[in-house]
C-alpha cells in the first residue's frame, strides 16, 4: 500500500516527530571528552613550560615529535590530543600539508599517526603544529597549567570530533533499523548491519540501499537512511532528493508494477533549513519514518513479508497515525499500552514492538 498523503501532511508528521539529537545517548557520547590522562598532562605541561622559556618553533617542533613518539611506544596517541587542543582534526592537518607536499616533492602519510615517523613530512608538519601550539597554549602561562589545559580539553573536543560524529550518525540510523528488524525476525540484507553498521550497503540493480527486505535479489522494501543535525549547505540540499528519485526510477524500470516499496528513514534539525531537500524526499519516497516513528518500518517491512507484528502505541500517536495504520490494515495489531509481555518487546521510538 503506497502513501498517498499530501506534502503538508507529511511535513506535519516530520516536524512533530523530529529527533532531538541533543538528548540522544548516541549524541551524548561525543559531547563530553574523557579527562586527560596523567601522562598526557605531564607532556602538555612540559610543552607549555618550553613556551614559558621562550623556546623557538624549531625546538617546540622537535619536542612535540619526541613526546609523541614516546607516547606511541607506550601505546598512547599524544598526536590526537595535540590536534584536538589546537583546534585541528586528524584529517585537516593532512589536507593542509598536501599543497606543501606537492611543492616539496614528498608524500603526505595516509594517517596523521605517520607524521611523526616520516622525517620529510615532519619537516613541514612540525613547524605547522608548533605554530598552532604556541598560539593556543601561550595564553595559559599565567594560570594553573593542569586546570587550564583540562578546560581546553573539554572546550575543543566537540569541534574536533564533529566530523567523525557526523559520519557515524548516518550509520547509527541504519544500525537502529537493522537491530529492530532483527529483533522482530524480519529478514533483511545485509544482515551484518545489525552488528556492523559500517558494512557495505545492499545493491539492487546498481543502486545502493542501506537495508533491503528480505534480500537484494528479491526486494520488497528498499530503505535509504539520511540524518542531518546541522545546516548541510547548498550542495547537500538536493542530494538526498536526487538519490531517492534515482532509486525510484531504477526500481520502476526494473520491476514495473511489482516495484519494491521505497522507505526512507529521515530525521534531524538540518532539514528545517533544507526544506527543498526535505520536500523532495517526502514526495519521492513511498513511505518515511523517523527515530520516534521507526516502528513504522516494522509495519511496512513486516506487512511486505506477510508478518503481522503487534505493537503498543500511545493513544495520541495512534490517533496521529490512524491514516497510516488504516492504509496498512494495521489497526487491530495496535494494542493498549501494557498489553505486551515486557520480556518480549523492543523499544521502537514511541512504540513497543513484540519480538519473536
Amino acid at each position: 500500500m503506497r502513501n498517498n498523503r499530501s506534502l503538508d501532511e507529511k511535513r506535519d508528521e516530520f516536524f512533530s516527530h523530529q529527533w532531538d539529537h541533543t538528548v540522544d545517548p548516541f549524541q551524548a557520547q561525543f559531547d563530553a571528552r574523557r579527562p586527560l590522562a596523567p601522562e598526557e598532562l605531564v607532556a602538555l605541561v612540559e610543552i607549555t613550560e618550553a613556551l614559558r622559556k621562550r623556546r623557538n618553533d624549531a625546538f617546540i617542533a622537535d619536542l612535540l615529535r619526541r613526546l609523541a613518539q614516546q607516547a606511541e611506544k607506550r601505546g598512547n596517541d599524544l598526536m590526537a590530543v595535540l590536534l584536538q587542543l589546537v583546534g585541528s582534526t586528524r584529517n585537516k592537518i593532512l589536507t593542509d600539508l598536501r599543497p606543501r607536499a606537492l611543492a616539496g616533492g614528498f608524500s603526505v602519510p595516509s594517517s596523521y599517526r605517520g607524521l611523526i615517523r616520516d622525517d620529510r613530512a615532519w619537516a613541514y608538519a612540525g613547524p605547522y603544529l608548533a605554530m598552532r601550539v604556541r598560539t593556543v597554549f601561550t595564553p595559559l602561562l599565567d594560570e594553573s597549567l593542569e586546570g587550564a589545559i583540562e578546560a581546553l580539553n573539554q572546550a575543543t573536543y566537540p569541534g574536533y570530533i564533529r566530523q567523525q560524529r557526523a559520519k557515524l550518525q548516518g550509520h547509527e540510523a541504519e544500525y537502529r533499523l537493522a537491530t529492530l528488524l532483527a529483533a522482530c525476525a524480519i529478514p533483511f540484507e545485509p544482515v551484518e548491519k545489525a552488528e556492523n553498521p559500517l558494512c557495505r550497503d545492499a545493491q539492487v540493480h546498481g543502486i545502493s540501499f542501506d537495508v533491503v527486505v528480505p534480500k537484494a535479489s528479491e526486494p520488497r522494501v528498499c530503505v535509504k537512511a539520511t540524518v542531518h543535525t546541522s545546516n548541510i549547505g547548498q550542495y547537500g540540499e538536493s542530494k538526498d532528493h536526487l538519490e531517492v528519485d534515482e532509486a525510484r526510477i531504477v526500481l520502476e524500470r526494473e520491476f514495473g508494477s511489482r516495484r519494491p516499496i521505497v522507505l526512507v528513514l529521515i530525521d534531524g534539525v538540518g532539514f528545517r533549513s533544507n526544506r527543498a531537500g526535505l520536500d523532495g524526499v517526502l514526495l519521492k519516497a513511498d513511505e518515511f519514518c523517523q527515530f520516534k516513528t521507526i516502528w513504522k518500518a516494522v509495519v511496512i517491512c513486516g506487512s511486505a513479508m506477510g508478518m503481522r507484528i503487534p505493537l503498543e502505541l500511545p493513544e495520541v500517536e495512534r490517533k496521529f497515525h490512524r491514516n497510516f495504520l488504516h492504509a496498512h490494515r494495521y489497526e487491530d495489531l495496535v494494542v493498549p499500552e501494557g498489553t505486551l509481555d515486557p520480556a518480549h518487546v523492543v523499544i521502537a521510538g514511541d512504540a513497543k514492538v513484540q519480538t519473536q
